[in-house]
């Protein structure tokens, strides 16, 4: 459903009418201009050729220096989607599950059933800030669990769970023998400033250059993972995906060296934001207080479909929550456009409601 939301608006788009797309997961502000720069000065220099399938030495030295373990542990990945799919492809068979907190990344339930295996949803509520029920968790393991997913903070709910809570999680996984894949698309842009998450024998990080930097189409992730299995997915890039662009990791270095700051004047503008949306739609909408990142969650008061279509033809996208989980009542908002543009979108579902 999320990605039949995308394409019903490029058509509309396509037949000139102007859509403000609050529907999609991508941030509006734009790489550092020195990073840009980087891409322009390699490509002048020739530095687009292969390159090592586990990705340019230095920056995975940059990144084991983040995560605290070697560079052997790092792979460069086409985007962490490539980097959950390949990890997840490493160790599924047909009628193997992963579990999952919901509500989630549609990707997932895609992605496992890909590789002819499934998800297994533990469902949280709302009304409960979106807490994580870990008997609920615990229960849904079985003998064919390979992994936990972990989304902190999440997509779609923006829901950003605690350390300790997390480390519970890793701790259930752990005395079960799973592991747990933390997919941190969204760490760096958590109000409260997380630190780096650490490097564990049964934890798979998989993070991405997307967000932080507005770096989106650039597809540049990056897995921090046990050797062995780095020089597995090394392989499995290597008759795939061969290597992310080497100007594109380039400049990958240099937008590390800035990270602090860039991810500091990103968490300002999304929580502006955040603050902008919970004004106006508070009184018309029930939602959790997002802790990072550029999503809200809502339960509407409404029919959802009907809704989100009256919307679109408003000039306004947002996505059914049914395509994150069993969340029929919701949808996601993205406030991800410029404050005068976000103002008037989220006045005009205010006053649809």
């Amino acid at each position: 459903m999320l990605y039949e939301t995308f394409e019903k608006i490029y058509a509309l788009e396509k037949q000139g009418k102007e859509i403000t797309k609050l529907n999609v997961g991508e941030p509006d502000w734009r790489p550092p201009a020195n990073v840009i720069q980087v891409v322009c000065d390699a490509l002048r220099k020739g530095k687009d050729k292969y390159s090592s399938s586990a990705g340019v030495y230095e920056l995975r030295e940059k990144l084991a220096e983040l995560h605290g373990c070697n560079a052997k542990n790092i792979v460069i990945t086409t985007g962490s989607k490539w980097g959950i799919y390949a990890l997840l492809s490493l160790h599924m068979r047909a009628g193997d599950n992963t579990i999952v907190l919901s509500p989630h990344w549609t990707a997932y339930d895609l992605i496992c059933k890909q590789l002819g295996g499934q998800t297994k949803i533990v469902d949280l509520k709302m009304e409960n800030k979106f807490a994580i029920d870990f008997n609920k968790l615990e229960s849904a393991i079985d003998s064919n669990t390979k992994f936990i997913i972990l989304n902190s903070p999440c997509n779609p709910t923006s829901k950003a769970w605690s350390e300790g809570e997390e480390q519970e999680v890793i701790s259930i996984a752990r005395k079960k023998g799973i592991i747990v894949l933390v997919d941190d698309a969204y760490r760096d842009l958590c109000f409260d400033a997380r630190k780096e998450r650490k490097f564990e024998d049964n934890l798979f990080i998989v993070n991405t250059f997307s967000k932080t930097f507005g770096m989106t189409g650039w597809r540049v992730g990056y897995v921090v993972v046990p050797e062995d299995i780095a020089k597995r997915l090394t392989s499995l890039n290597n008759i795939t995906t061969t290597n992310v662009p080497v100007f594109l990791q380039l400049a990958a270095i240099k937008a590390l060296e800035q990270k602090t700051k860039v991810a500091a004047k990103a968490r300002v503008v999304c929580k502006k934001r955040a603050e902008l949306a919970s004004n106006i739609l508070n009184k018309k909408l029930t939602f959790s207080k997002p802790d990072a990142g550029f999503y809200i969650f809502p339960k509407l008061p409404v029919e959802t479909i009907n809704f989100v279509n009256k919307l679109l033809d408003s000039g306004v996208a947002v996505v059914p929550g049914a395509a994150f989980g069993n969340y029929n009542q919701h949808i996601r908002i993205s406030l991800s456009v410029d404050e005068k543009k976000l103002r008037l979108a989220l006045e005009k579902i205010a006053e649809l409601l």
